[in-house]
């Protein structure tokens, strides 16, 4: 069994935070989650559950799809005009 130290030292975890810090840190990072492209955090979803039962090649090249697909998404566009236009996007999930 490993510590939570041990599994940041093998880059098995990113963070590790205190016992009585960790339902605010997670719900920190549920808040940011939430504020991506709806269609993007699906898709990494997908991904990491797809990890699980392939090789490393195969997941990678799966994952390759998926960010093809969300290069001529409606959302994409949206992100990029966004960002020229200096202003927040409305996600669509398209």
């Amino acid at each position: 069994m490993l510590t939570a130290q041990e599994a940041y030292q093998f880059g098995l975890v990113n963070k590790v935070v205190p016992d009585a810090e960790y339902l605010q840190e997670a719900m920190a990072l549920a808040s940011t989650i939430a504020g991506m492209p709806p269609i993007a955090a699906q898709f990494a979803k997908q991904a990491v559950l797809r990890s699980f039962d392939s090789t490393m090649e195969m997941g990678l090249e799966y994952e390759r799809k998926l960010f093809y697909m969300l290069f001529a998404s409606d959302d994409m566009r949206e992100g990029m005009n966004a960002f020229v236009e200096k202003r927040a996007p409305v996600w669509k999930g398209r």
